[in-house]
């Protein structure tokens, strides 16, 4: 559980401590943003923003984002300054992919029980010019887990959908 725990040092609440990072903070937990982005939705100019980002970066609220495939930098929240503004965020994000990987489980084992599994019949109660003879066996645990995996999975997602609408 020391994956959920947010450790700040002195200097973290120094940086929190002002207003104008709270609200770039608020801006890069919408999406990545570059410096001119960020000074022009902010009204403060490009140094004064790169000033407060530099702070946010030596932090580790920030990362920088120096793509390849794009000649500007944006910066976006870091894993750490993800959890201090939205923890719930990632909760839900577990809650949905729990979600999704039961529905697959659910549809995968209902499918099992649809193909069925294939057994030889006993050599000996074949001809052996017939060769080797097999019926299909359609298992109920198959059917049931498949059925108990999609209940569970419904569970969570109204789970997620009402964590989600307290944030």
């Amino acid at each position: 559980m020391d994956e959920d725990k947010i450790y700040l040092d002195k200097n973290a609440f120094k940086v929190l401590a002002s207003d104008t990072r709270i609200a770039i903070l608020k801006e890069l937990d919408k999406r990545p943003k570059t410096v001119t982005e960020l000074s022009r939705e902010l009204n403060l100019t490009k140094a004064t923003v790169h000033e407060h980002l530099s702070k946010l970066f030596d932090a580790e609220l920030i990362i920088k984002d120096e793509g390849a495939r794009s000649k500007w930098v944006y910066y976006k929240l870091s894993k750490k300054g993800r959890k201090i503004f939205n923890p719930q965020r990632i909760k839900i994000e577990i809650f949905f992919i729990s979600t999704l990987l039961t529905f697959v489980g659910g549809i995968l084992e209902i499918y099992r029980f649809i193909e069925g599994t294939l057994l030889p019949i006993e050599p000996r109660a074949v001809p052996p010019w017939e060769g080797l003879l097999f019926h299909v066996v359609h298992d109920p645990v198959h059917l049931v887990m498949g059925f108990v995996l999609i209940s569970i999975g419904i569970s969570l997602l109204y789970l997620a959908l009402r964590i989600g609408k307290n944030c």
